[in-house]
């Protein structure tokens, strides 16, 4: 839990401060850059993990072998401690009369809202299937760990082009094509996909997960920039990070157990399936409301914008 709150915080505010001093015509692109790096944290975690299941025996793995990638997590924040503070030095102290938390709760929750819808369909997505899938290939087709750590690092690395082609294709179409098209794409995607990757064939499996690369990458791609020129300026920071983080950690952290849930429930391996299927149907919505931004001016100071939501 403390790395996940860890993770959003920086992550959303990472992403306001490089779209807001992006050049013109390439925010999409700074965007998709920041959620590339969240995303090849996590293409570093599931190779080191293939690495050390393909090593070591399972007893050994299960007994002490697995606390070395955590151990290895210090270098990884000992090197963002200097980074991030070199990079407060460069920014100036701005100070507030009021709280962010409460301004952007009294005066901006619909906008917060409104952005844990957009975030719905990425979170729930991206957490069954390419966290929780790792042990779906292993009970569901019953891969051992190593394969479906393979299957998974070779997804996520080709994840990373996507979120980028992503942001560099919103910047020339518009952030809101990409949104409508993933999310509808999960909506007719997500059975057959899933079809697919229930499959004794490892190239199958592997197949059916890059269908989801595609849908899930181009979103991602597009989302981040997307809630951040649609946040009111004066309350950037703290709505985009309420309104995505809220929903990633709530949404995201559950959707795994919902997935597991899902089939205990109904007997059907694939029935996650069809938690993606209503996560996209809910995005859709939040998708449709919201207004076109990639040509609108882009104030960084100015408490009197137009909210997206309102």
């Amino acid at each position: 839990m403390t790395q996940g709150f860890s993770i959003g915080g920086e992550f959303t505010s990472s992403v306001v401060f490089l779209v807001e001093r992006a050049p013109e015509g390439r925010r999409g692109l700074m965007g998709a850059l920041a959620m590339s790096g969240a995303t090849g944290g996590i293409l570093l975690g599931s190779a080191v993990g293939a690495a050390f299941a393909a090593a070591l025996p399972t007893t050994a793995l299960e007994t002490w072998g697995w606390r070395i990638p955590f151990l290895l997590g210090l270098i990884v924040g000992i090197a963002g401690y200097f980074l991030r503070r070199h990079v407060l030095e460069m920014i100036p102290t701005v100070r507030r009369k009021r709280s962010p938390i409460i301004d952007t709760l009294h005066h901006h929750w619909r906008t917060v809202i409104g952005f844990a819808g957009l975030s719905f369909f990425g979170a729930a997505g991206f957490y069954v299937c390419f966290v929780y899938l790792v042990s779906w290939l292993q009970t569901a087709d019953r891969f051992p760990a190593s394969r479906a750590l393979e299957i998974n690092s070779f997804s996520m690395a080709m994840m990373l082009p996507t979120v980028i082609l992503a942001g560099l294709l919103s910047d020339r179409f518009g952030r809101k094509p990409l949104l409508l098209s993933s999310t509808l794409l999960g909506i007719v995607g997500a059975l057959p996909l899933f079809w697919l990757v229930h499959h004794p064939s490892v190239a199958f499996a592997q197949f059916g997960q890059l269908g989801f690369v595609l849908i899930i990458g181009v979103y991602l791609g597009a989302l981040p920039t997307a809630v951040v020129e649609a946040a009111p300026p004066s309350v950037r920071c703290t709505a985009v990070s309420l309104g995505y983080n809220i929903c990633f950690g709530v949404i995201g952290g559950l959707s795994p157990l919902v997935a597991a849930w899902l089939i205990t429930r109904t007997g059907d391996e694939i029935a996650p399936a069809f938690f993606i299927v209503a996560s996209a149907a809910v995005t859709l919505l939040a998708v449709i409301s919201l207004r076109e931004t990639y040509r609108a001016s882009f104030p960084t100071v100015n408490p009197r914008a137009a909210p997206a939501y309102t």
